[in-house]
């Protein structure tokens, strides 16, 4: 149940740490090395002011939109997130649902805590599926044929997944698979009662997209499994393979340059999808908003252009529309609300969400988002737009 006094997402983001032990809140609140690019993703949307106009008609304000042919309440989408499952046994099946409920989409991540399959059922219509280019084709390939088995239109290409980094939280808490945490967080745990019960009786935590023996992964078995199926060798030429089998929708997700976005358009991309993975893989690169006109400008109307990173207000979707986005995304708002609330509390996230970009648009004097431009920033930041820097 969603608590009275939650009136924002961050009030869900603090409320998630009384519910989670610290070693899983500190998984989901952190990032990459000195978590550099992760507080850069906020910082730079509160960065740009928002002008304010007055005297506009806003008594009917409409913030829905289109993405791929789709239609959405909001232009927001649920960004893809891995093992859902250690925040609440509903994982994704609720998130998904509550993004069916909110006019949404919700992305089921290449590395969820449970099958692709699971959530299809519950939300058919509303479903990105994203995939991973794993070493051995056949996964791969096994992957994709679910995808078209329960309806999938729209695949969404890891495409910043071949290094990775230090996330130092975790290490901390030796959070590897399986988890060896030390005895302190043990006893962290047992201070959180309601988690660990439905750790002990809820959903199994397993690494549930993929099998083994035609059983879900379990957490134990994680790391050999991806040790031997993890394909830092991906290239274009597996988005080339992948786009002339697949008839339905592409997108990939990862792009932070102007230059492998104009590549991804050459080679088939129905979308674009502005990523730095929330800060949690690559530290010390730009936020997402910082690159997002360049690539805009890139692309050139030649495919829809997505953003998440740092979406934490309904102004924020704003901005990310105002600068080209079609639609932005986020990943851990809605991990906070499933962790404090389960799908009541994802629910009221997205509504918070909804009527704070209403406000924020009847502030600057935009009834539909279509018309969310440039003009909206103030102080003529909207010259981020042209020179892709924030003037102050």
């Amino acid at each position: 149940m969603r608590k009275k006094w939650i009136v924002s997402l961050d009030d869900y983001r603090l409320a998630s740490r009384k519910h989670l032990p610290k070693m899983i809140s500190d998984y989901l609140e952190g990032g990459a090395l000195d978590e550099t690019t992760m507080r850069a993703n906020e910082d730079r949307l509160n960065a740009l002011m928002l002008r304010q106009r007055s005297l506009v008609d806003v008594s009917d304000v409409d913030t829905s939109t289109t993405v791929l042919g789709h239609s959405l309440a909001l232009p927001l989408m649920v960004a893809p997130m891995g093992m859902l499952t250690i925040f609440h046994p509903g994982s994704d099946p609720a998130v998904a649902r509550a993004a069916v409920g909110a006019g949404s989409i919700f992305i089921h991540s290449a590395w969820a805590g449970c099958s692709l399959e699971e959530v299809a059922r519950v939300a058919p219509n509303n479903l990105w599926a994203q995939i991973a280019f794993w070493k051995d084709p056949a996964e791969t390939a096994s992957y994709v044929k679910r995808a078209r088995a329960v309806g999938v239109e729209t695949l969404v290409v890891a495409g910043d997944v071949g290094s990775s980094s230090k996330r130092e939280r975790d290490l901390h808490h030796g959070l590897s698979m399986p988890p060896r945490p030390p005895v302190l967080d043990y006893f962290n745990a047992a201070t959180r009662p309601g988690w660990l019960w439905g750790w002990l009786t809820g959903r199994k935590m397993t690494y549930g997209n993929y099998e083994i023996d035609g059983r879900p992964l379990r957490m134990n078995e994680m790391n050999s499994w991806m040790a031997s199926n993890k394909n830092p060798g991906a290239t274009w030429d597996q988005f080339a393979k992948l786009r002339s089998e697949w008839s339905g929708n592409l997108v990939i997700k990862g792009i932070m340059d102007a230059e492998d976005a104009a590549r991804a358009v050459d080679e088939g991309a129905d979308g674009i999808f502005v990523s730095n993975h929330g800060g949690r893989q690559f530290d010390s690169q730009p936020a997402t908003i910082d690159v997002l006109p360049s690539i805009v400008e890139a692309v050139g109307g030649r495919a829809e252009v997505y953003l998440d990173g740092g979406i934490r207000r309904g102004h924020d979707v704003a901005k990310a529309v105002a600068l080209g986005a079609r639609a932005a995304l986020a990943g851990r708002p809605f991990a906070y609300a499933l962790a404090t609330g389960g799908e009541p509390a994802v629910d009221h996230a997205f509504a918070i969400l909804q009527e704070e970009l209403k406000g924020a648009m009847g502030f600057v004097g935009k009834t539909s988002v279509a018309a969310l431009d440039t003009t909206i920033f103030a102080n003529n930041n909207h010259a981020y737009a042209r020179e892709g820097v924030l003037v102050e």
